[in-house]
């Protein structure tokens, strides 16, 4: 693989010193925000108007949000004939938010079509400096022989399109987003948080194609769709465990930071009565950042200054280089119990692995899955306790250390495909350095 140039290896330096001792930062310098990374509108496949999305994440207490619809940004002049059963309930909702003459609609050729508002009329409508922000990104969309190639640029400014190809490889699909917005953030010189979307939806990505993307920020260790198998299957790892064997042979044989875990509701679904599928709200990022701007906020994701969540608040995260101690505590409910676990690798693992055949679907098409690695040290529970509160001490032998937040918590809804949806919380790994 290719070496990091200087610029990249200035980006690994300033991870190594965020895993080092990011969460030793004063509280009166950094504060915590709530933000979803990735959901979608009329724009693209989801089955509302943008400033009718946007209006709900900021009345149910997010701080940002990233319209990802694919393949396009919310800019200039867009209008969309509905299906009759989306315009019914979209429309009548919207004017009663808006107003009856909020909805624009004209007839093309029979069909009926209403406009839908860019993103700078949404800001418009619903931003509030240092209360709720826009941030521009898109989910940059491919996909070759019934596999899905997905990947979130956020806080971007202009249109990163990638051309279909349906003879690329899922390693030159990933390549090409890669060039595209490392290309853009470093004409812009502004930071870009890119991460792989939904890996084991049509089980079209592993971990060792992640570990080889030299610039991959992040990856979604959830995705409350429900087809998106964030538990695997019989045959096929589950994402955090893709997660984990990823960061182990990136920290272990590539000389690269960790890639970092998001959790996102990914919705399209904003009419579906309870049980929520794909509902808003399910799942969500908490970021640390010195202010509320697009910046700063994806400067603080991008040095992993932040944890993922189903529905477990933290109120306190810390990791102290000095003292070797990493103490997750829980913003408790009345009557909910917790279960905090410290896991990940250690230095002297092993990435011995056995190939593990693709997995044929019924249309014949062959995805491929993770190896099978044999160490047991790969995302190893270090440490387990009931509670709401645990410090874990390293003892020098760990490549990475995380904390996994347990809940019995009434889920949010359930699946067929697997159990409850649990409400928890991933930290980002620590105490890791590149040699």
């Amino acid at each position: 693989m290719h070496r990091l140039d200087k610029a990249q290896m200035v980006k690994a330096i300033l991870l190594v010193g965020a895993a080092l001792g990011f969460f030793t930062c004063s509280g009166d310098e950094l504060q915590w925000y709530k933000g979803n990374i990735h959901t979608h509108t009329f724009w693209s496949d989801g089955d509302d108007f943008p400033e009718m999305v946007v209006d709900w994440y900021k009345n149910h207490g997010y701080d940002f949000l990233v319209l990802s619809d694919h393949n396009i940004l919310s800019r200039g002049e867009k209008w969309k004939a509905l299906r009759a059963d989306q315009a019914n309930v979209a429309i009548y909702k919207a004017e009663k938010r808006w107003g009856r003459r909020h909805v624009r609609t004209r007839i093309v050729d029979g069909a009926k079509e209403v406009r839908l508002l860019p993103l700078n009329e949404v800001r418009d409508l619903l931003e509030e400096p240092g209360k709720f922000i826009m941030i521009e990104g898109l989910e940059m969309t491919t996909s070759r022989e019934g596999l899905a190639v997905h990947t979130n640029p956020m806080n971007v400014s202009e249109l990163l399109s990638v051309e279909r190809q349906s003879k690329r490889s899922v390693e030159q699909e990933l390549e090409i987003h890669s060039h595209l917005v490392n290309g853009h953030s470093r004409a812009t010189g502004k930071p870009v948080f890119w991460q792989v979307n939904h890996p084991n939806f049509k089980f079209s990505i592993t971990g060792e194609q992640m570990a080889d993307l030299e610039l991959l920020d992040g990856v979604e260790i959830m995705n409350s769709s429900s087809n998106c198998y964030n538990l695997g299957d019989g045959s096929r790892p589950s994402v955090e465990r893709v997660w984990d064997i990823a960061n182990t042979i990136r920290l272990k044989s590539e000389g690269l930071p960790p890639i970092f875990g998001t959790a996102t509701d990914d919705t399209h679904n904003y009419h579906r009565e309870n049980p929520v599928v794909n509902g808003p709200g399910t799942a969500w990022v908490m970021v640390r950042a010195k202010s509320l701007t697009a910046d700063s906020i994806t400067r603080a994701m991008k040095e992993g200054d932040f944890y993922s969540s189903t529905g477990v608040v933290l109120k306190r995260l810390d990791f102290s280089p000095l003292y070797k101690t990493f103490t997750v505590e829980v913003d408790a409910e009345p009557g909910v119990q917790y279960e905090i676990e410290f896991k990940g690798s250690l230095s002297k693992v092993s990435i011995a692995h056995e190939h593990v055949p693709d997995v044929v679907d019924e249309k014949g098409i062959e995805h491929p899955v993770t190896a099978n690695y044999l160490d047991h040290n790969i995302g190893k529970t270090f440490m387990s306790k009931k509670g709401t509160g645990a410090t874990y001490r390293l003892k020098g032998n760990e490549l990475f250390v995380r904390a996994v937040v347990h809940s019995n918590a009434s889920p949010y809804f359930k699946y067929d495909e697997y159990s409850d949806f649990e409400k928890k919380a991933w930290t980002q790994p620590v105490g890791w350095k590149i040699d």
